[in-house]
């Protein structure tokens, strides 16, 4: 079946944190300790951090569901990178990649972010990510920055990524 885009509610913080959890294990694996990995899912996808960017007004956050299972995520908001939004996060369930879910869930992200006013969105990605970066690049973004991002205390090459929406 399909998955349907639609906004996050409070009702999806399990199903989120367990994309969050499967998505940053299998993307990140090969690249951070497995101590970072739960550092950095405890700090930011505790419930009660995800139910707060999940209900506030200045993040438009969706997920996408088949069976009401959460089978990805997509958040954004104001941009600290330049004028513009920034493209928070985009996971999928592994077992669903490359089946269009991301897809799904940055198009509806991008219209919903141009419905607000925002013209440009920014994204931070790991060098090593070699999951996120052909993403990113599939969807049009362009490198517009190169930086150290600490995660967990661990330093990582990062890139700043643009696209017009």
């Amino acid at each position: 079946m399909d998955p349907r885009v639609r906004s996050a509610t409070p009702a999806d913080v399990p199903g989120i944190r367990r994309v969050a959890s499967a998505g940053w294990r299998a993307a990140y694996g090969d690249i951070m300790d497995e101590a970072t990995i739960e550092e950095t899912l405890s700090a930011y996808y505790a419930p009660e951090e995800v139910e707060r960017s999940v209900t506030a007004e200045s993040v438009v956050y969706l997920v996408a569901v088949a069976e009401e299972r959460v089978l990805g995520y997509a958040s954004g908001t104001d941009s600290e990178h330049g004028p513009g939004a920034e493209l928070v996060s985009i996971y999928v369930t592994p077992d669903r990649w490359g089946e269009g879910v991301g897809s799904r869930l940055f198009e509806e992200l991008r219209a919903r972010l141009r419905q607000r006013g925002y013209e440009r969105v920014y994204a931070v990605v790991l060098a090593e990510n070699d999951v996120g970066l052909p993403f990113y690049r599939r969807h049009g973004f362009e490198r517009v920055e190169g930086r150290e991002e600490v995660v967990g205390g661990e330093p990582h090459r990062a890139f700043v990524v643009a696209r017009e929406l």
